[in-house]
């Protein structure tokens, strides 16, 4: 009886050492990620001749296979002209040779002391213009205005909502 518990208790241990024993490490296959970097704390400042224009941080950016892209989160857009423009977004993809953010997630932007809001949005750095098609709320201290679609001109600060406008002013 003591011989059969042995016999049972061995097999699995020869089976093992057998397996240890021809174990090879030539098959196993990692996957290298060099070609992925990611950084905490990203500021990324446009200038056109030597003034700042604008400013792009973020509390996180991934940069992935290529030099194409940056994959943003928490992401802040301060752009100076005459009256500052601050933009706050979730989560964004830069495209760094069209200077092109895709921005998505509780979008605001502050001009002066009026607050636009919004679900995703594009800034064209190059041009400077700020385009949506999603439903927006723009409020001030005299007017409430609501619709969709958005074109956002910085440089001459004109702000056009598109589509399904309705507006309340008030004294």
């Amino acid at each position: 009886m003591i011989r059969k518990i042995l016999l049972i208790l061995l097999i699995p241990l020869a089976g093992g050492t057998f397996f240890i024993l021809n174990y090879n490490e030539d098959d196993v296959k990692t996957r290298i990620s060099y070609r992925m970097s990611s950084m905490k704390g990203f500021n990324l400042t446009h200038k056109d001749g030597g003034k700042v224009k604008w400013e792009l941080t973020a509390k996180s950016a991934t940069f992935p296979q290529g030099d194409k892209e940056v994959l943003l989160k928490d992401l802040n857009i301060k752009v100076h002209q005459v009256s500052d423009i601050t933009l706050t977004g979730g989560d964004g993809n830069y495209n760094i040779e069209r200077k092109v953010l895709a921005v998505n997630n509780a979008i605001r932007i502050t001009i002066n002391s009026s607050i636009l809001t919004t679900d995703s949005l594009t800034w064209h750095g190059d041009k400077e213009i700020i385009t949506t098609g999603d439903r927006v709320k723009f409020t001030g201290k005299k007017f409430l205005i609501e619709g969709r679609g958005l074109a956002v001109d910085v440089r001459e600060q004109q702000v056009k909502v598109l589509e399904n406008v309705k507006g309340i002013f008030y004294n």
